[in-house]
């Protein structure tokens, strides 16, 4: 009885050490932006559309450097923290070195493709070069990104 009841508790233990999954730290800041991608993508898998949206067009979504945003299938920005964000014209995605970087966050996949450009660092208000995680979901682009 005591071996079963032993084997059972060491292979219940294996089960549980297996399923977990290691989550990144902000000191791992690609790795981070890229779990804060896929929590956005499964909030909005479990909350709808609309939720997203508001949840994301919040300063509530701003986490230090981290934030996301979330782009329409036609290019418009539909969410973000920055509100004379929201609804701007594709054509305007040019950072401040004159580079377009606009083409490079709709061509990312279901896969996912890192973009970077120079913008506005929220925990410092400077302009940094950023790197943003892009992932194509259900029709929308969904990003965030970490400063060097």
């Amino acid at each position: 009885m005591f071996r079963s009841a032993a084997l059972f508790t060491i292979l219940a233990l294996a089960l549980f050490i297996a399923g977990c999954v290691a989550v990144p730290t902000k000191n791992e800041p690609a790795a981070y932006t890229q779990a804060v991608v896929q929590d956005a993508i499964r909030l909005y898998n479990s909350e709808g559309r609309q939720a997203a949206i508001d949840h994301y067009s919040s300063v509530d979504n701003v986490d230090g450097q981290w934030y996301v945003f979330v782009i329409g299938g036609d290019g418009y920005t539909i969410a973000h923290h920055i509100p004379e964000i929201i609804g701007r014209d594709p054509a305007l995605r040019v950072d401040s070195t004159g580079y377009f970087y606009g083409d490079e966050m709709l061509s990312a996949t279901e896969a996912g493709k890192w973009v970077s450009y120079v913008f506005t660092n929220p925990d410092t208000g400077e302009e940094t070069l950023k790197h943003t995680w892009m992932v194509r979901h259900d029709g929308l682009f969904f990003g965030s990104g970490w400063y060097e």
